[in-house]
């Protein structure tokens, strides 16, 4: 007898959504979460409208857990601003927060919680499929590669080139005043940035390195931050005065840019969240992909539709969701089109609104309905 119906490799968004959803139907259910305790992710804490709405039918309502209202775009680039209305009712709150709150909803749900330990081979073999981990097996009719930006030994991804990090603040009062309501983008050469407040009068701060930019400044993400400040003063204006978090900033290299996974390893193994794609930084729509993933593998496996079914339909969903933010995403490469971005969305915001929706998740209300 197999020890789980369904195992998810990651306790992330993606992970969790997977394993809450199936459990909630009665299925027997793991998640392995290699941390112990909640740990700070490479990853932005906006959410979008849609985002909300996947959370809300997964049990959390981002609202009652202090989310900070968004609801408009500031794109910088040097000393050039532009502000668009968004076309749509956006939030922050912070990974930490979510991630865990996910967690415990599912293992509310039924779900086994396996935390601490570190999957370190999936093995698909027939109808089954064998998780190790340490000198364990778990056995599983099937499972959900959910482990994020980091690869799973034995099946990996592409190798991209940018390097991200992030780190967590409580900006002085006036600062956290000036950010209030507002997702900052702020575009330099080598790559940009992404802040907003979340939760508690705490605020995030996301940024992308490109190998010229890590070859010049370094590795010291407090020396990539010095280097920041003087490319912009909103990022300046964000950091004067302000308390780190965390005495370092979390990162991950080699982050492939749309990327998305072409070959199916089982048809009993699901890849989800960023192992099925990865949608550029900048949208801020990476939290709903996870979720929609992991809901609509959960949906397949409830279903019987197989891993390639699966791969084959969400791609196919998302594919002009994607073209277009690697059409966007390849503006930040040049000065000329950084300058001309911003121009562009202070005289007609409603560009910068066009874009935001032709960027996000589609059929959503399929998922929750």
């Amino acid at each position: 007898m197999r020890d789980f119906d369904a195992i998810a490799v990651g306790g992330g968004l993606a992970g969790a959504a997977f394993a809450l959803e199936l459990a909630r139907g009665g299925a027997r259910v793991a998640v392995i979460e290699r941390t112990c305790t909640p740990t700070l992710k490479v990853c932005g804490d906006f959410l979008s409208t849609e985002a909300q709405q996947l959370l809300a039918y997964l049990g959390l309502d981002v609202g009652a857990m202090g989310a900070s209202p968004i609801s408009t775009l500031r794109l910088v680039t040097g000393e050039r601003v532009a502000h668009a209305d968004l076309p749509f009712a956006a939030a922050g709150l912070s990974r930490l927060a979510l991630d865990e709150a996910l967690l415990c909803e599912a293992e509310a749900a039924g779900a086994e919680l396996i935390r601490g330990e570190a999957v370190t081979a999936l093995e698909p073999d027939g109808d089954a499929v064998r998780i190790r981990i340490g000198r364990r097996i778990l056995t599983g009719r099937c499972a959900a590669l959910a482990t994020g930006k980091h690869n799973m030994r034995g099946w990996p991804r592409r190798r991209g080139v940018m390097t991200a990090y992030k780190i967590s603040l409580t900006p002085s009062g006036s600062a956290g005043r000036a950010l209030d309501g507002i997702v900052q983008l702020v575009s330099y050469r080598g790559g940009y940035v992404g802040a907003c407040n979340v939760e508690e009068g705490n605020a995030t701060i996301c940024w992308l390195m490109d190998p010229a930019a890590m070859r010049a400044v370094g590795a010291d993400w407090a020396a990539q931050l010095h280097h920041l400040t003087r490319q912009s003063p909103a990022i300046g204006g964000l950091l004067s005065g302000a308390r780190f978090l965390s005495a370092r900033a979390a990162a991950v290299s080699a982050i492939p840019y749309g990327f998305t996974r072409r070959t199916t390893i089982a048809p009993n193994v699901y890849a989800v969240g960023d192992q099925l794609c990865v949608i550029p930084s900048f949208t801020g729509d990476g939290t709903s992909l996870a979720l929609s993933s992991g809901l609509a593998a959960a949906h397949a496996v409830r279903s019987g539709a197989t891993a390639e079914h699966f791969h084959r339909d969400f791609l196919a969903r998302t594919r002009s969701q994607l073209v277009w933010a690697r059409a966007v995403d390849a503006t930040f490469k040049s000065a000329l089109a950084r300058r001309l971005s911003v121009a562009a969305t202070a005289a007609l915001p409603s560009l910068a609104r066009l874009v935001a929706n032709l960027t996000r998740v589609k059929g959503v209300a399929e998922l929750t309905g």
